[in-house]
């Protein structure tokens, strides 16, 4: 009894162990290279021994993808963060304008381009057709 108590332990903690690997892999996008690692190594390990230089391209090459990929997700998270620091600048200074206009700012409203419209006629206060722009 004490051997199979043993036995069910070592399978219990090995299957957590995996679990917690595969889901740290799929958060950092490594599961498919996990996934080829360890077939190679195991059911696959007759074809990587004879084959070994293919099994490492594949593999490095499936790590190589996963970093372009994070490289790609950089690039655009730096992207997003930019053009919203732009988008609050642009706010900010639209509201600076409205209140040199004397634009009351009590119920400020924007339209679908990111237009501040003044309450009053709806219109686009900074941007748009027939605004005049004070002192630009």
């Amino acid at each position: 009894m004490p051997i199979a108590a043993v036995i069910s332990l070592c399978l219990t903690a090995g299957l957590l162990i995996l679990s917690f690997i595969f889901k740290a892999a799929g958060k950092i996008r490594l599961t498919i290279p996990i996934l080829c690692f360890l077939l190679f190594s195991t059911v696959l390990n007759k074809w990587a021994g004879e084959h070994e230089t293919l099994a490492f391209i594949i593999l490095f090459s499936m790590l190589g993808l996963t970093m372009l990929s994070w490289i790609v997700s950089l690039i655009k998270a730096i992207r997003r963060k930019r053009d919203e620091k732009y988008l609050e600048d642009d706010v900010a200074w639209q509201i600076r304008r409205a209140r040199e206009m004397g634009v009351p700012l009590d119920k400020i409203l924007f339209n679908e381009h990111g237009d501040l419209l003044d309450p009053r006629t709806g219109e686009p206060v900074v941007y748009g057709e027939g605004v005049q722009f004070k002192g630009i």
